[in-house]
């Protein structure tokens, strides 16, 4: 895994965990999952293999 990668990855959890408290707003919460999701997606331009792993794990999508 490229260093890029592993900082985004880093990144997203920490987004994530911010949010993850149940007095969080669920606006803020959908704020924050947007940002994951483009972290994601940056992901997906430098290693499509770990993307395909990030994807089939839907913790960062917000359609619940």
């Amino acid at each position: 895994m490229k260093k890029t990668t592993s900082k985004l990855l880093a990144k997203a959890q920490s987004l994530v965990t911010t949010v993850t408290g149940t007095d969080i707003p669920k606006t803020t919460r959908q704020e924050v999952m947007k940002d994951v999701r483009a972290i994601y997606r940056k992901i997906k331009e430098i290693e499509p293999d770990i993307y395909k792993i990030l994807n089939d794990d839907d913790n960062h999508k917000t359609t619940k």
